[in-house]
C-alpha cells in the first residue's frame, strides 16, 4: 500500500478515516431539511452555497445508533458519480499521513460481511482507524432515491442567502 493522508473522525465510539482525495470539504452541521420517502439514515438535504445536499447519517448507516447533535458535529462533502453528499459524523480529530508500513489490508473476514466500504486499516500508535471509502457507503439504488428525493429547485431566498455566508466562515477546505 501506499503512503496515504486521511481525515480522521469519530462514528459513535468508533475511530475511522478517509483518504483526502475523497473529501471535498468539510463543513459544521446546520439546520437540515427532512425530506419524504427516504432511507432511515438519510437525515435530510441542507443548502450548501446554493447546491442542495443529501445527509447521510453514517452512524445510522452503519447501524451504530443515533448521532447525538453537538457544536462538535460535522458533515463531510464528497462528490460520488457527480452528486454532492453529505456524511454526518460526530466529530472530525485531524488530518494525518500514514505512512505504508501503518497501513494493512481489511482482514478478510470482515470485508465478506458486506463490508466491502471498509478499504483499509489504519495504525496510529496503538489506535486502529478503520478507513472507509465513501464511493461505495450507498448502493446504486440508494443513489437513486437520493436522486428522486432531492429537490432541484435552486432559487435561493434573501434569508437563505445570508444564512449560506453565515456558514461558509465555519467551513475547512481539504485539499
Amino acid at each position: 500500500m501506499e503512503d496515504m493522508q486521511i481525515v480522521v473522525f469519530c462514528l459513535n465510539d468508533g475511530i475511522c478515516g478517509v483518504d483526502t482525495s475523497q473529501v471535498r470539504e468539510i463543513v459544521k452541521h446546520e439546520d437540515i431539511t427532512k425530506m419524504p420517502k427516504t432511507p432511515k439514515f438519510v437525515e435530510g438535504v441542507i443548502n450548501l452555497r446554493g447546491n442542495v445536499v443529501p445527509i447521510v447519517n453514517l452512524n445510522k448507516r452503519f447501524k451504530l445508533g443515533d448521532t447525538e447533535i453537538t457544536k462538535k458535529t460535522k458533515v463531510i462533502i464528497t462528490q460520488i458519480e457527480g452528486r454532492l453528499i453529505g456524511f454526518m459524523v460526530n466529530d472530525v480529530y485531524e488530518i494525518i499521513r500514514l505512512s505504508s508500513k501503518d497501513i494493512e489490508e481489511t482482514p478478510e473476514l470482515i470485508r465478506k460481511v458486506y463490508n466491502d466500504y471498509l478499504k483499509c486499516v489504519g495504525k496510529k500508535g496503538q489506535k486502529l482507524i478503520s478507513i472507509l471509502d465513501l464511493s461505495i457507503i450507498l448502493t446504486d439504488s440508494e443513489l437513486e432515491e437520493l436522486d428522486d428525493g432531492e429537490d432541484t429547485d435552486e432559487e435561493n431566498t434573501e434569508d437563505e442567502s445570508m444564512e449560506n455566508e453565515e456558514n461558509e466562515t465555519g467551513d475547512v477546505e481539504v485539499q
